[in-house]
């Protein structure tokens, strides 16, 4: 199965090469340059984008306030069946009942909208439009589900996983943006749909293991259209164009119209950086995932211009640069699990030392608060592979 967003030139950034420690610390150091601004500054609000009435075709005259449901017929893409979930790790425990029903509910809602588009049954955005509201209401849920993005593989439900993670980053960003409860709905509609194209797309496209070829490409990138048609039937035209715009980039490299900066929805802005980051994040069928911190390494230096960097500057706000759960190498060799994270400087949460400074495992628990400790330092992230048995 291909991950689209990687195959795209001017989509995702390249993998990162191989480095030491000492290159890790240098990007890391510039990192810590570009996430300084003004914490305290109120968040600025954004109303919804002005070209999206000219961007998208308008109803006709006479049409029903509430949404209709909208049918579709024709497919050729076969239903999978739901993967086994992987073992629950570290972060898992920081969720309560709430927030991983949540989570699965969302999983349950994007199976059963897919196996309805594909046997052309109707589909409603009543489930969705109840998730969010509770999100809204209760964001402390959120940052639980957040736990989550990282917990379990996609394996063969790539287009379940994902369009959820996303919708999850698309949400903390758009409360750090100062989004109104209408713009918040919008922006997460906008995410948890935006491969549903994807589910009609031909399934001998879908599952190809190995790169496209130029026509298979030329239909694949048609997913963003079906998804903007389906929720300007819908009539909601902010979010039938943030889906249609997702795989645009700030330096005009992207598609379906190679659009560039502020020609871009803003919703869509988001969601590409967010997308972006996520397909970085888990493996795939032609390549494994990176560790956090270089994926996001990557996003935030990239020389290519992707993304706008004032969406990077929040991006960078919310999603956690070291996760709960996740091992990080400090500067005495010593490696440590983060146990909690510093919202107000990402790059220094608190650490339990699992392994000390002469590579062998620790014996007495031991946290390390580094916003206060002046002289460690985080210098690499650590795969859990790396650790001694």
């Amino acid at each position: 199965m291909v991950r689209i967003s990687d195959l795209v030139k001017g989509s995702t950034p390249p993998p990162a090469s191989k480095s030491d420690d000492r290159d890790d610390g240098v990007r890391l150091s510039k990192l810590s340059e570009l996430i300084k601004w003004d914490k305290k500054a109120p968040p600025k609000k954004v109303g919804p984008d002005k070209q999206t009435e000219d961007a998208l075709e308008k109803p006709q005259a006479g049409t029903p306030e509430k949404p209709p449901e909208f049918v579709i017929v024709e497919s050729e893409v076969v239903p999978e069946k739901p993967p086994e979930q992987k073992a629950a790790t570290l972060s898992d425990t920081h969720v309560s009942p709430n927030g991983k029903t949540l989570y699965f509910n969302a999983q349950k809602y994007l199976r059963e909208i897919r196996d309805q588009l594909i046997s052309g049954k109707t589909i409603s955005l009543d489930q969705p439009l109840e998730m969010i509201g509770q999100m809204i209401a209760k964001p402390s849920l959120v940052d639980e589900m957040y736990h989550l993005t990282l917990s379990f593989e996609h394996g063969t439900e790539m287009y379940i996983a994902s369009p959820i993670n996303s919708m999850i980053y698309s949400f903390k960003i758009g409360m750090r943006m100062g989004y109104t409860p209408e713009m918040l709905t919008e922006i997460c509609l906008a995410a948890l749909h935006h491969d549903i194209g994807m589910y009609l797309m031909p399934d001998a496209i879908i599952r190809k293991d190995g790169k496209l070829t130029e026509t298979e490409f030329a239909v694949i990138k048609k997913h963003t259209e079906t998804g903007r048609k389906l929720f300007t039937a819908l009539h909601y035209p902010s979010v039938a164009r943030a889906i249609h715009e997702h795989h645009e980039r700030e330096n005009g490299r992207g598609y379906p119209s190679g659009l560039k900066g502020d020609e871009i929805s803003e919703y869509a802005k988001i969601i590409g950086i967010c997308d972006s980051y996520e397909a970085m994040t888990h493996d795939r069928p032609h390549k494994k995932a990176a560790a956090q911190y270089l994926s996001v390494l990557q996003l935030a230096g990239s020389k290519d211009m992707l993304f706008a960097p004032h969406i990077v500057k929040m991006f960078l706000d919310v999603i956690t640069l070291y996760p709960i759960g996740s091992y990080v190498r400090l500067n005495n060799k010593a490696i440590g699990v983060v146990v909690e994270t510093n919202p107000n400087n990402p790059l220094k949460p608190i650490v339990r030392i699992v392994v000390d400074g002469h590579g062998k495992k620790a014996t007495e628990e031991k946290l390390i608060n580094l916003t206060e400790n002046t002289i460690l330092t985080i210098v690499a992230g650590v795969s859990a592979d790396a650790l001694p048995v």
